[in-house]
Parts: structure tokens; sequence; C-alpha cells
């Protein structure tokens, strides 16, 4: 049966509260709890039957300075407390408090989902008994230093949780730390918010421009791809758009409202991309985050990671991806635990994997893991008659990267455009686009204003080296120049040229700045 709650309104005096004393205990009635306020005061009593309810009131009325007694629903303490559980049961973040005593004072709604653990279960219960792991939350009881953005591994009897947390130390009126509190997302949850802020606008079929029947049946192809989790490996020369297409798959797959995460495997050292691509726990080399970093196969769980220039990654790196596909899980750099996800892998690549094959440069095991689903894309000389569609494309995209007001672009222009083999496909086209725009004048692209790239050096340079008195060292770096533009147009990669052409990574990088050459890395 319920307590009994009074509001006794009075004008306040020197022992007013012992003559109420003085009634209850006449009465031998318990004061459960009391609240003394100016003018009012505040009872909690055990449960009375409707006798001695009115005569305990007509009792206190009868002391002086005491005006109405009234029954009220709860203490104003217990309608606090109610309204901050209805606060914090609203907020989406499990919050959980601990007093000094290290014993758990409040946990939320969203906590007890996040750990499946009930709140009438915990509260009342010493952390150290309920969390197996270490706990940041306890650190600020003997430091008092709060903490942001911690990520940290739970672990509890019903298992192993995965937070992002923050803490803030409780103190009373002297500064004294005499308690804690923490609000923790899930993981998940967090990663699914950066990535909504943060994600690029995310390609569709209909934004790939064609008119050729060779391009329309492999969007068809493409387009069935999409309805399944099959690996797909995408087969083209360098910008040819590779990851327009994994763009384009991922967002007609029932995948499309998760995670697409690019990985370009030749961008980065084989140490750091391992790293990005699982993890690491903490402690697991110098330099990393103090608690250990989330990889982007947990990143986008769900969803689809796109790996780029495939052919690049090392021996090692193949064995854990091979993993990763037969068994779905991973495991973070430097730890032993191991994580099941449901991601969706689609690979690229320009190289030719069966040549590598048999050279032993590529795993025979992952490659057959791999090739699935192949997808060839045409080059764009199989495919001319899209390129007015798309110079059209690119003329508008320029004039306004540019501010430039170019309208027309004459005959013999076009048809400089449309003679040429484009091995460079459509970012060389991208590329000639942008200096004809630049150089253009009077709204309209001429011939001369169509810079087309020539990756070979011309027979007179070679043949005449001296017919303007240059030095040998000028025409070998010429034809240095030249080599290395070649080869870069049809390796894409600077890694790849290194091993073509017998140079290291470094090398490649030192040669391509001294002259200016972009890098060709990104796929469009």
């Amino acid at each position: 049966m319920a307590n009994l709650c009074l509001k006794i309104c009075n004008q306040d005096r020197v022992g007013l509260v012992l003559d109420i004393s003085r009634v209850l205990a006449k009465q031998n009635i318990n004061i459960l709890s009391m609240e003394v306020l100016p003018d009012v005061m505040y009872l909690e009593i055990q449960s009375l039957s409707p006798y001695e309810e009115v005569l305990l009131n007509t009792q206190l009325g009868e002391i002086p300075q005491i005006g109405n007694v009234n029954r009220i629903s709860r203490m104003p303490h217990q309608e606090r407390e109610q309204e901050l559980k209805t606060v914090m049961d609203t907020i989406g973040d499990g919050i959980l408090a601990i007093n000094q005593q290290e014993i758990i004072t409040h946990f939320n709604a969203a906590a007890e989902k996040m750990m499946s653990c009930s709140s009438g279960k915990i509260i009342g219960s010493k952390i150290r008994d309920v969390f197996i792991s270490k706990v940041p939350l306890l650190e600020i009881l003997h430091n008092g230093m709060p903490y942001n953005n911690r990520e940290i591994i739970v672990t509890t009897v019903k298992g192993k949780n995965h937070y992002l947390t923050s803490g803030r130390p409780i103190k009373d009126a002297n500064g004294i730390v005499i308690g804690a509190v923490a609000v923790l997302k899930a993981m998940k949850d967090v990663e699914e918010l950066v990535y909504s802020v943060t994600k690029p606008e995310i390609n569709s079929f209909e934004e790939i421009l064609h008119v050729s029947k060779v391009m329309e049946h492999t969007i068809n192809m493409a387009k069935l791809v999409a309805q399944n989790d099959s690996t797909v490996l995408i087969r083209g020369e360098s910008g040819t758009g590779k990851e327009l297409f994994a763009r384009s798959i991922h967002m007609a797959s029932p995948r499309r409202d998760k995670v697409f995460a690019p990985v370009n495997c030749a961008a980065l050292p084989d140490a750091l991309l391992e790293s990005e691509l699982f993890g690491y726990e903490e402690g697991a080399f110098t330099g990393g985050q103090k608690y250990g970093k989330s990889g982007l196969f947990e990143y986008a769980n769900g969803g689809t990671i796109f790996l780029d220039e495939i052919g690049e990654l090392s021996f090692s790196l193949q064995a854990k991806l091979l993993r990763v596909l037969q068994e779905g899980k991973i495991r973070r750099v430097g730890g032993n635990r191991e994580i099941a996800v449901d991601v969706r892998i689609i690979t690229a690549t320009h190289s030719n994997l069966e040549e590598m094959l048999c050279k032993n440069q590529f795993r025979e095991d992952l490659y057959y893991r791999l090739n699935v689903i192949p997808l060839f894309i045409p080059p764009l000389r199989e495919r001319k008659e899209d390129l007015p569609l798309l110079i059209e494309s690119l003329l508008f995209k320029k004039n306004h990267r540019l501010k430039k007001h170019i309208k027309h672009i004459l005959k013999p222009a076009m048809d400089k455009l449309l003679q040429h083999d484009w091995l460079g496909n459509v970012r060389e086209l991208e590329n000639v686009m942008e200096r004809a725009v630049s150089f253009a004048s009077h709204g309209q692209i001429t011939q001369d204003d169509i810079i087309l790239d020539h990756m070979t050096p011309t027979s007179s340079a070679i043949a005449s080296p001296t017919s303007n008195n240059r030095k040998l060292k000028e025409v070998l770096e010429e034809m240095e120049c030249c080599i290395l533009h070649e080869t870069i147009n049809k390796y894409g990669t600077s890694r790849q040229v290194g091993k073509i052409l017998g140079l290291s990574h470094t090398g490649v990088l030192n040669r391509m700045r001294k002259y200016n050459i972009p890098s060709r890395a990104d796929s469009l």
C-alpha cells in the first residue's frame, strides 16, 4: 500500500517541527521523509486508515501557526526524480552515473537497451561488479578529470560492447568530487551519424552518360549484379569510370542506405593500408590512438567497401582479405579477438590479374573469390558515339568551374576530339576539355584550343638531338618525361609504374615531382 504524503502550510516559527514530531510520535507514526521550506512542510509517512488520517489532520490543525493540511500524490523530491528520469529516458544516448562509493545511481533506458541490462538490477550495484573490463568512469573519481570521445570495449556478463564515451565529474558546492557521469554512444550509431553528415553524393546509373550499345549492355549487367550480395570484380583501363560503376551498384542495391567506403589500395603503404582496413588495438604501434581505432570494414558494416587497384595489394593483405571473404570476420592489428562484419566487397583493377597469377604475384584462391562476377568497362575508344554527349557535359562543368562562357565547339575541333584514341579515357578527355575551355576565346573552341596528350617522344627529337644545340642531358630528360607520361597513363599508379620501369616507388614519385607530372592514382 502506498505511503501517505502530506503538504502542511504554516507560518514558520521555532519549535514547529518538534511539535509536529510529537503528534506523530504520540500516534506511533514513523516519519519516512520530510522536506521543510519557508511556510510549507512536506511529510511522508506510512499509510493510515481513513479514521487515523482524519484524526492526524485534526491534531496537526490544532498546532499553533499550522494552516491547511492536504494529501498529495508524491513528495517534491519524488517529483524531481520522476522528471529527471523522464528526461533521461527520452535521451537517445546511454547515461550512467556513479556516486563516490562507486555505486551506480543512474542508468537510463538507452543504456538498458545498449547493454541488455535492466536498471532495476543495475542501480545500487557496484560498477566493478557489473563491468568486468576496466571502465574509464572510475578514473574520474580519483583524478577529477573529464574525458571526451573515448573509444572503449565494455565487457559485461552479457558480452562485449563497443562504445564512444565522454565522462564528467559530479562535484558538490565545495568542488569536491562526489560522483561521475558518462554518456555512451554505440559505435555503430556514431559511424552512421558521421557518414550521414560527411558522405559525398553517391552516383547512380542514371548519371552515367552514354548512347552506345556496349555501354548500355554493361550498365544493364551492373544493374542485375546490384540486386544481390555477390562479390564483383570491375575490370577496365585507367579512367574508364570503375568507381562510378561501384558507387552506382551500391546505390541500386539493398544496402543503399548504409555506408559506401572506397579505398585505393595503391595510394597507401601496406602497414597504413592494413590499419585503415582492419583497425588496430591499443598499443599496436607507436603513434596510434591511445584506445585503438576501428577500421573501414567495421565502419562499413552493413554497407559496401570498394577496393580499387586490388592488384596492388601485398600478399599478407591478400591473405587477410581472403579470410574476410571466407568467414565474414576481421581481426584488428595487434588484437586477438575476431569481429564479425557484414560487408559487400566490390573490387576493381586495370591490371592483368591472370598474368599476375602466372607470375605468383597474386593469390589464386583470392582471385577466384573476387572474380565471382566480372564486369568489364569498355574504354572510350570503343564507344566513341558517347563522345559528343560527354564533351557537352564537360563543357558545361568546365565553364562553371572556370567561370567562362564558351558556347560552341567548332567542327574541326570536334573532329579532332572524335579522331583521338583517348588512351587515358574519360580522365584524359576531362583534362583536354579543361585546357580547351581555359584557352578558348570569343565564346568558342577552335582546333588550336584542343591540345592532346602526346605520350611518345617525337622522331625529330630523337633523330636530331643537337638541332637546336641542346645538351644530351636535356634530350634524355625529355625522353624520360615522355616515357613516364606514357607508362603512368597506361598503368595508372606510381607503384605499378615502378615495377614496369624497374624503379622504386619513391624513385617514381621523385621523377613525377621533377617533371611536374600529376598523380593518376585516383579513379573516376
